[in-house]
C-alpha cells in the first residue's frame, strides 16, 4: 500500500526529545522579547509601567494624588545603569505597550514623553555621581 510509515514513539522519549529542545526555545524567546525576563512592572496611579534591569526604587514613599477628574502619581529609581541604556529602554519598550511617543529631549539623559488614550507618562533620566536617577510621573485625566 502507499508510502506512508508510522514510527511510535514511547512517552519516556519524547519528553526527553521535549526537554533536549528547551534551551534552544528559551533563547529563542529572549532574543524575540528582550528584556523580558530581567525587567519588572510597577503601577503608578494604577498604570503600569516597566523598569529596566538595575533600577532600584529609591523609596518606600510614593506620590499619588487623586482629584475629581485627574490622577496621577510618581516613582523614583536609582542604578549603575548608563542613561543612555535607560533611554534606549523605554523608546523600545513604550511603543509595544501602546504608548506613543509626544515629545523627547536626550542629552546624556534626558526627559521622554508618551500618551496613551487619557493618559501621559514622563520619563526623566539623570546621572549624576556615576549613578543614574530615573523619575517617572504619570498623570490620567477622566474624560
Amino acid at each position: 500500500m502507499g508510502g506512508f510509515s508510522h514510527k511510535s514513539i514511547c512517552a519516556s522519549t519524547l519528553v526527553r526529545e521535549i526537554l533536549n529542545l528547551f534551551p534552544a526555545l528559551l533563547l529563542l524567546v529572549s532574543l524575540i522579547v528582550p528584556d523580558a525576563a530581567a525587567q519588572t512592572n510597577v503601577v503608578i496611579a494604577g498604570v503600569s509601567i516597566p523598569i529596566p534591569p538595575g533600577m532600584n526604587r529609591t523609596t518606600d514613599q510614593r506620590i499619588e494624588m487623586t482629584v475629581p477628574g485627574f490622577k496621577g502619581g510618581q516613582k523614583a529609581y536609582q542604578g549603575g545603569v548608563d542613561p543612555n541604556e535607560v533611554i534606549t529602554f523605554y523608546q523600545k519598550r513604550m511603543p509595544l505597550d501602546g504608548w506613543n511617543p509626544y515629545a523627547s529631549l536626550v542629552t546624556g539623559g534626558g526627559l521622554l514623553v508618551y500618551t496613551r488614550n487619557n493618559q501621559s507618562v514622563l520619563i526623566m533620566v539623570e546621572e549624576s555621581n556615576g549613578e543614574t536617577t530615573l523619575a517617572i510621573m504619570v498623570g490620567t485625566t477622566n474624560p
